[in-house]
């Protein structure tokens, strides 16, 4: 059974709008509580922190009116990227943490992450666990009126998260490099410029004034198209460009060529290697492109696939033991230092790793696959099981083409993803065309 306020990545969409109403957030509030804050085991503390958007304050104080409702102490760190409240979430003993945010959308969406005891996702049981409650709690009648204290730790947050993200690039040399941050208006405005300053790179950051409303706006991971431009006019060896809630990460290098999470993972591996450094196993999805996969196999690593959701990624990677891992949007998992996405554990990573690969004469670059990514927007009234048969009829008749071809709803946005991945770039045009015609036209 579908989920209704769940997507692949926690709960969004547009604030103040059905059903993400500022009611559903106390109701949203009370769920959480109830699922997970009433076992007598737990100490029922909840970090909570935020990305830059101008509704996420009032979000938060509206969970907290939910959230007490099960008596629990409610720490707020502030605006922070997402991997500090895993982090924090776990390395503090919190029963949960709530990070406000909807990542890499536009300032009008917001939503929720949650992350359980040990700093991971919840799970879907948990989830649809919530879910159960709202629809139970949102049609009786709540007491929403007690006390709220909410603990402002923001400060003691943002330094013990700095000097984590330093304590783990200890061994790397990267002094004197000149790069390009791209903040994209978001969670990592203050925090990234001061770790890759403290690090000794000369640093130029970008997207760096947030003003409630222009996280992610034409900045940010999302939209990578001036980066280049931004890299050569700053003479940078590198651009980095983060979303709005500091999880993920692409990168642009001096010469123009963009990096997706496959491009990151191959460099980070490959450095690995390089080093004498052991690597199990690694974690992609379906939108991996083929030849990560094949260059892993050269190298006798075991690669595995799951669904799109770094979540999904997480739980593969903890079921097999495996340290690395990620997705082409940009979430790279390094269970050695984080079990979140991180932008800046990741670009820390990828620059040092790709200096070694530089050091032995290999490009940081994966040779790719020919692949596009179509985004068809859905009118967000269509029923789902007719979305779904429309993605269905779309699978069964392109199918048999000569291509690895992924047609699925998008878990965060309005849309369908249509990606299709060929040895051939006419195969890949003509049919990554047809499929999005096809189902535009059914749509309709």
């Amino acid at each position: 059974m579908p989920s209704k306020y769940f997507g692949t990545d926690g709960i969004r969409g547009k604030f103040g709008e059905q059903p993400l109403t500022k009611n559903f957030f106390k109701v949203l509030g009370a769920s959480i509580s109830k699922a997970l804050l009433e076992n007598d085991d737990l100490n029922k503390s909840v970090l909570i922190g935020s990305d830059t958007r101008e509704s996420s304050e009032e979000i938060l104080n509206l969970l907290a009116t939910g959230l007490v409702t099960t008596d629990c102490n409610i720490d707020y760190a502030g605006v922070v990227p997402t991997p500090a409240i895993s982090l924090f979430t776990k390395e503090r003993d919190y029963s949960i943490g709530i990070m406000i945010s909807a990542s890499h959308n536009l300032y009008y969406d917001n939503g929720i992450k949650i992350f359980n005891s040990q700093g991971n996702k919840i799970s879907i049981d948990e989830e649809n666990l919530i879910e159960d409650y709202i629809e139970t709690i949102k049609d009786t009648k709540v007491n929403f009126d007690k006390n709220i204290k909410i603990n402002n730790i923001s400060k003691n947050v943002e330094d013990d998260y700095i000097k984590f993200c330093l304590d783990n690039s200890k061994d790397v040399d990267l002094k004197n490099i000149n790069i390009s941050l791209d903040v994209a208006n978001g969670s990592n405005y203050k925090i990234a410029e001061i770790v890759f300053s403290k690090l000794g790179m000369n640093v130029r950051t970008h997207n760096n004034k947030p003003n409630g409303k222009n996280i992610n706006q034409n900045c940010g991971s999302t939209f990578i198209q001036e980066l280049p431009k931004i890299v050569s006019e700053d003479k940078s060896l590198f651009g980095l460009s983060m979303d709005g809630d500091g999880d993920r990460i692409v990168i642009v290098d001096n010469n123009g060529n963009i990096l997706d999470g496959d491009d990151i993972l191959y460099t980070i591996v490959y450095g690995k290697l390089l080093n004498k450094e052991k690597v199990n196993g690694v974690v992609g999805t379906k939108m991996t492109n083929l030849s990560l996969e094949k260059f892993l196999n050269s190298k006798n690593i075991k690669f595995i696939r799951t669904d799109v959701g770094d979540k999904y990624v997480l739980e593969k990677m903890i079921k097999n033991n495996f340290i690395i891992g990620g997705e082409t949007s940009g979430h790279i998992l390094m269970l050695d230092k984080i079990s979140s996405g991180d932008s800046i554990i990741a670009a820390l990573a990828f620059l040092n790793y790709s200096n070694i690969l530089k050091e032995n004469g290999i490009n940081h670059k994966l040779n790719k696959y020919p692949q596009t990514l179509k985004n068809i927007k859905i009118d967000k009234t269509l029923q789902e099981n007719f979305v779904n048969v429309v993605i269905n009829e779309a699978i069964k008749k392109y199918s048999d083409n000569n291509a690895r071809l992924i047609i699925r709803k998008s878990g965060t946005e309005s849309c369908i993803r249509v990606m299709v991945e060929a040895e051939n770039i006419l195969t890949v045009e003509s049919l990554s065309t047809e499929v999005s015609n096809f189902i535009s036209k059914k749509l309709k």
